[in-house]
């Protein structure tokens, strides 16, 4: 499982720098902004790449939190209660169920966005009568726990 997270980054990490590499770039921003990451203003393959590393670097966290929460608790002695835990096992243990709660719908938000440049759809469409807001709904429903995520197993590692 670990060695499967580890190579799923690095082709994550390998779409991410050939998105960038290519003769257009990305050129959307790193929200990957629905009105233009659209097929008709940015028509290179840089943000079908993005959003390709996307989904490798989800997939991969994703791995790494199962692979957490099972260490901690498989690998954990038998007379230790929870409330023993140290402050980081707590902080990488919510990390990881954070991680588990939120990638899979940034996974949605950017299958869908790959839908619209790709497949002709309208999720995020005003036209064909989808809903920008959406996408910027689904975003931050991912990136205001990533705050925590990023920050709660170093404040259980300083304490």
């Amino acid at each position: 499982l670990n060695n499967m997270s580890f190579w799923m980054f690095m082709g994550g990490f390998g779409c991410l720098v050939s998105g960038f590499l290519t003769e257009e770039g990305m050129g959307v921003g790193w929200t990957l902004y629905p009105t233009l990451i659209c097929i008709d203003f940015h028509s290179s393959l840089a943000c079908d790449f993005v959003i390709f590393s996307v989904h490798f670097l989800g997939v991969s966290s994703i791995l790494n939190s199962i692979n957490f929460i099972g260490t901690i608790f498989c690998c954990r002695r038998k007379y230790f209660s929870f409330l023993v835990w140290t402050l980081f096992i707590w902080g990488t243990l919510v990390t990881s169920v954070l991680l588990l709660l939120t990638l899979p719908v940034l996974a949605g938000g950017v299958t869908l966005l790959l839908c619209d440049r790709n497949f002709n759809t309208s999720f995020y469409d005003v036209v064909g009568g989808g809903d920008l807001v959406l996408f910027q709904h689904l975003f931050w429903f991912f990136g205001h726990p990533e705050v925590y995520i990023i920050i709660l197993p170093i404040f259980g590692l300083i304490s």
